[in-house]
């Protein structure tokens, strides 16, 4: 079985308007991919920083597959949160990214969005702080079905990997 093993850290966050932020992280993989060890979800300490308005969490990842296949390979799923003037834990944005499958060290800038809703829900966003969620955020992992869907940018997430490959080549992958 080929392995893959990441190691890392939600590193921090730029060009969000909010300066006290925190992150919720998921990997998500397909069938024929396994979890030897490690956790497939966490979430960072709330950060601020007020001068610069960039937090930084520096939260680790650890993180071991074995698989059978390239197919559904794991993607990383992002859910930015803020805390706001009255400790309201509001939420702010989405991002989803691929994991990289070659081995070495990657810096991955995860760009964030927010579903935007008609005028009404933007209403509500902008002066009561309800902004719109997904029910279930693991359907933007899958890539066909996140087209239909209005979105405002927000911020962007550092994310630092090293990625360690071990027996890709016996199943005719060069890495």
């Amino acid at each position: 079985m080929a392995e893959l093993h990441i190691i890392g850290q939600v590193s921090s966050a730029k060009n969000f308007k909010q300066p006290r932020l925190m992150c919720k992280w998921t990997f998500h993989v397909g069938n024929g991919w396994k979890v030897i060890s490690g956790n497939e979800e966490g979430q960072t300490q709330e950060s601020c920083d007020l001068y610069t308005n960039n937090p930084v969490w520096d939260h680790p990842v650890d993180l071991h597959y074995s698989t059978q296949t390239l197919q559904n390979s794991p993607k990383l799923l992002l859910q930015v949160f803020c805390r706001d003037t009255y400790g309201r834990i509001l939420f702010l944005s989405y991002g989803v990214h691929s994991i990289p499958l070659s081995p070495g060290m990657h810096v991955l800038e995860c760009h964030t969005w927010k579903p935007i809703g008609n005028w009404k829900d933007r209403l509500h966003d902008k002066f009561l702080g309800k902004g719109l969620q997904l029910t279930s955020p693991s359907v933007l992992v899958n890539t066909v079905d996140r087209f239909e869907i209005l979105t405002q940018s927000m911020g962007t997430v550092i994310v630092c990997l090293h990625i360690v490959a071990r027996n890709f080549d016996k199943f005719g992958c060069q890495l």
